[in-house]
């Protein structure tokens, strides 16, 4: 077992334990500072989520053969190495016979990695800003320049999923919505794979804070829903109601209308100042990749079939999730893009035609769905199959 402090940039939050020989955390001391995670209401039930989650999935092929190199047993183990540092928060794990600052060692300071000067307190392995990377695709961040880019990488479904990020991308731009959300490019990978890659928009002032801790953090109120519980204590962080409202209704419309199966409680966030703990506002749209029907087979979908699917969220069924809706008509129908233009889209990178077309089709179902909606129709499995 060895202690650490948890830290917040040069703030110690907490005291914990970890096992040596698996990465688990196995004790945990809270001291009230304010600045740990979960809105700084965390216990130990919360900081071993917390750490689960920040591991990379060992589903992931990068990362097994981090650990089979290192002979490490899991990527906890790994994480710890690493001294747990992310590239969208600032906590960190820090010895407790360590006298070294956050700015010594964090990685967006160190543009130099393979420097011998640099080589962190844990040098066991190598000093990995992936370390803390979550999510299922292949990804990496790439620090050669000013501002880190993040790097993720597809080979299944024709590249889809990178492809996904780029048609969200447009779907985004053509609105001209104040609404934030990050712009993805997307090229082909010499090994016949697809990329997309975006600016980071979190740094050492600026931080993520999942919704997911936002809502485990908080005294939810049993009587209102998950989605409208976020937005009131999003709203008690000094964010103002109106705009969590709207940022959460444009998100669910355009996830429902490119079918974004992939909207669990660490897809979304809010931003907050890392110094300061001011909480600034929604942390821009990320991670849509998981849409637009990339896994499923070449075939147009019934309005029942397309609600049927289910997803992972606030809910497991988009019905649910549009009910929460107040703003209806936060997205314009009319500048979405065209099914021609879907299909020319998809064909330009490389998914085949047949894929092509029934990908167009069923977003084109989606938005006649969620023009009903927008004109008082109630969106229903129970109804649609009724009829």
């Amino acid at each position: 077992m060895s202690l650490f402090n948890l830290m917040h940039k040069d703030i110690t939050c907490a005291i914990l334990m970890i096992d040596d020989e698996d990465g688990s955390i196995t004790a945990y001391k809270d001291l009230k500072t304010g600045y740990s995670p979960f809105l700084g209401n965390c216990d130990v039930k919360l900081i071993k989520k917390w750490w689960q989650s920040r591991a990379v999935p060992t589903s992931r092929n990068a990362i097994q053969e981090i650990l089979k190199r290192h002979n490490f047993i899991n990527a906890e183990i790994y994480l710890a190495k690493n001294m747990a540092f992310s590239m969208t928060d600032t906590y960190w794990l820090k010895p407790l016979d360590y006298n070294g600052t956050y700015h010594e060692l964090h990685f967006t300071d160190l543009r130099q990695i393979e420097d011998e000067r640099l080589i962190p307190y844990h040098n066991a392995s190598s000093y990995d800003p992936n370390a803390s990377l979550g999510g299922q695709m292949e990804k990496y961040w790439d620090l050669s320049a000013n501002t880190p880019i993040l790097v993720k990488e597809s080979y299944k479904y024709f590249g889809q999923q990178s492809i996904n990020e780029a048609f969200a991308t447009l779907l985004h731009d053509k609105q001209k919505t104040t609404i934030p959300y990050v712009k993805y490019q997307i090229e082909k990978t010499e090994d016949n794979g697809v990329q997309c890659r975006c600016d980071a928009f979190t740094n050492d002032f600026i931080e993520l804070v999942p919704a997911f801790e936002v809502l485990e953090g908080a005294k939810t109120n049993n009587e209102k829903s998950l989605y409208d519980n976020y937005i009131r204590i999003c709203a008690d962080l000094g964010i103002p109601k109106n705009t969590m409202q709207e940022y959460m209704d444009y998100q669910t419309l355009t996830d429902f209308i490119i079918s974004n199966t992939d909207e669990h409680l660490m897809n979304f966030g809010i931003l907050r100042n890392a110094d300061t703990f001011q909480y600034i506002g929604p942390a821009p749209i990320y991670d849509s990749g998981n849409s637009m029907f990339y896994a499923e087979p070449a075939k147009a979908l019934s309005r029942p079939e397309l609600l049927a699917r289910k997803i992972t969220g606030f809910y497991e069924s988009e019905e649910k999730l549009l009910k929460n809706v107040k703003h209806k008509d936060i997205v314009d129908l009319a500048l979405l893009p065209s099914e021609k233009e879907v299909m020319d889209f998809y064909q330009s990178y490389g998914i085949p035609k047949e894929k092509a077309v029934a990908i167009a089709s069923n977003y084109m179902t989606k938005i006649q769905m969620t023009h009903d909606f927008q004109q008082g129709q109630t969106i229903s499995l129970y109804l649609e199959k009724k009829k």
